[in-house]
């Protein structure tokens, strides 16, 4: 049986988790994360929409079954490989696989579920509601998010400005904006009027764990032997938007590097359909609506089937 430290509970790090424990048998896996809870962030708009509640986003890594949660924070990567953790001990493994997601820099917090709670209070009395995009790479989700309030309160003034912006996000953007353009969200430009609640858009960089590491797109290992590297950070080292999509996309990658290393004894990575024949359904769901531009909020069926795979772990 071989050890397998993950380092980070986000999307990411479940889905990894998730897609190991299923390709193979032989591994054991310790996820380190020093929250209580998983948020399902990508739930936060369907929340904003009134679909669920912000509490249901919330999912207790104390109900893990098959996984054993190291409640501490991951401080630095040690030879071994082995992982630092802040409580000055350091937890060993034949593999470390990191998904410490990125680091933001900003004010505005969408990207925890008590953040978008608290963000959303604000916005319930506000009578406009402007996202201003000023980051060549900002922290993704606020179109989403301006979606959903459009489509709760239609008496609402929304917008997003995006005055700086890398090409790429334009490109990501694009799918999305006839949605937009139907419930009535504007998307200009130019720089926001002073009216309303002003919500300035964080920048995103790859976090610090992660400073110095190389990734192989193929596997998502990294110069390191037998440590990778997935989710926001690879994908910003990759200089890719760190999209869901993407963080999957690498979780599984690496998973199969890894389960078959155990199984077979070499790597190998087949390349899968990401299309409506995936047979991972979240994973055909989230493909669908990153292809169509379809907005989160219609795609409740996203969390159910989130939540029938961590009950699985």
């Amino acid at each position: 049986m071989v050890r397998v430290v993950v380092v980070g509970g986000g999307i990411a790090g479940i889905y990894f988790t998730y897609k190991l424990l299923t390709l193979t048998k032989k591994a054991e896996v310790v996820l380190v994360e020093p929250n209580p809870y998983h948020n399902f962030v990508i739930g936060v708009p369907m929340a904003y929409a009134g679909l669920i509640n912000f509490s249901d986003l919330l999912f207790p890594l104390s109900s893990l079954k098959r996984v054993r949660h190291v409640r501490d924070r991951a401080v630095s990567l040690d030879a071994g490989p082995s992982i630092r953790l802040e409580r000055a001990f350091t937890l060993r493994g034949d593999y470390i696989v990191l998904a410490p997601g990125a680091y933001k820099v900003g004010t505005a917090d969408y990207w925890t579920v008590e953040g978008a709670e608290a963000l959303y209070q604000k916005i319930v009395r506000a009578p406009a509601v402007r996202f201003v995009v000023s980051e060549f790479t900002p922290v993704m989700g606020f179109q989403e998010l301006a979606y959903s309030i459009k489509t709760r309160f239609p008496e609402k003034d929304v917008s997003i400005h995006l005055v700086y912006i890398s090409d790429d996000y334009l490109f990501l953007l694009e799918p999305w904006r006839a949605s937009a353009a139907r419930v009535g969200v504007q998307v200009s430009m130019d720089p926001p009027p002073p009216d309303g609640l002003h919500i300035s858009v964080p920048a995103v960089r790859p976090h610090p764990i992660a400073h110095d590491l190389e990734v192989n797109p193929a596997t998502m290992e990294t110069q390191i032997e037998r440590v990778f590297l997935i989710g926001d950070s690879s994908l910003l080292r990759l200089g890719l938007p760190p999209v869901g999509w993407g963080a999957l996309w690498q979780a599984s990658a690496a998973a199969q590097a890894i389960a078959s290393e155990v199984e077979k004894g070499y790597i190998e990575v087949e390349a899968e359909e990401w299309s409506a024949k995936d047979p991972d359904k979240f994973r055909q769901w989230l493909t669908y609506r990153m292809t169509t531009g379809t907005p989160l909020a219609h795609l409740k069926g996203l969390y159910d089937l989130w939540k029938k795979l961590f009950s699985t772990l």
